[in-house]
């Protein structure tokens, strides 16, 4: 169960692609299917894997089938791929929100499902991926699934039901950080900083933390308090990010976007 069709070659197809192939499956066993003519190019180009032009093609020559569609799409796709689709194929969805019930109710028949909700990090092998299986994929193809993503990053097996809060933390939540880190970067040219510079610092920093939390096996809060000294500058700073409801802005951020993903089944 090694050859993998993708459907779809935005940013989260290219990354499922860049990943199989940093995987070491083999570029003869990938091949995709792209509606914009422009990007099918860079992705032929960039990385010697085929394009095919239709769904019949894909599905003959993939027994893994990646849907990496927008979840808005699932309804004018999902008919057309599955026609295609028999017995022997997995059909694995990135599609955020989307229920396997509702796959199954899209499809118009039983299909054999995984669903797969991975973050934009596994473009370099630092990704969150959860996965959950529809009951008829056996223990067996789910951990021959699993391997092929192994290098990718984090793979957490949960049960269906927490795959909205996956979508949240594992998916979304990059972008709520990034836009922290935005403001960091922001926040040093305020102070007199270079932007260049403070860029290079901001994302030195996160680096560092990130190491030492890792090495140290500690929680963030003991490495916060080991940084806050009585009367210190970093109290001062921390005391107008509580003062500004930082923290519950960010819980309610994550929050919201699994509440979205939940609407979205819908």
């Amino acid at each position: 169960m090694e050859r993998v069709g993708v459907v779809g070659a935005g940013n989260m197809g290219e990354s499922v692609v860049r990943a199989l192939l940093k995987n070491d499956v083999p570029k003869k066993d990938i091949c995709f299917i792209e509606a914009k003519k422009e990007r099918a190019g860079y992705i032929v180009k960039e990385y010697g894997v085929d394009e095919v032009r239709k769904m019949t093609a894909l599905a003959k020559r993939s027994d893994v089938i990646v849907l990496a569609v927008k979840p808005q799409d699932a309804a004018k796709v999902l008919p057309e791929i599955t026609a295609c689709l028999t017995s022997s194929h997995i059909l694995v969805s990135i599609m955020a929100g989307i229920t396997i019930s509702r796959i199954m109710s899209l499809a118009g028949k039983p299909l054999r499902v995984v669903r797969m909700m991975p973050n934009l990090a596994i473009k370099v092998n630092e990704g969150v991926i959860g996965m959950a299986a529809s009951p008829d994929v056996s223990p067996a193809e789910f951990s021959s699934l699993r391997s092929l993503f192994s290098r990718a990053g984090l793979i957490v097996d949960v049960d269906e039901a927490h795959m909205d809060a996956i979508t949240s933390l594992g998916a979304s939540s990059p972008a709520f950080f990034l836009l922290f880190l935005e403001a960091m970067i922001d926040a040093g040219v305020h102070i007199g900083l270079p932007r260049d510079k403070a860029k290079a610092i901001s994302i030195q920093v996160v680096k560092g933390v990130i190491e030492m939390l890792e090495r140290e096996q500690i929680h963030p809060a003991v490495m916060r308090e080991m940084i806050t000294s009585p009367g210190g500058t970093t109290i001062s700073g921390l005391a107008s990010l509580e003062a500004n409801a930082f923290k519950g802005s960010i819980i309610e951020a994550v929050e919201k976007a699994a509440r979205r993903a939940k609407e979205l089944s819908s």
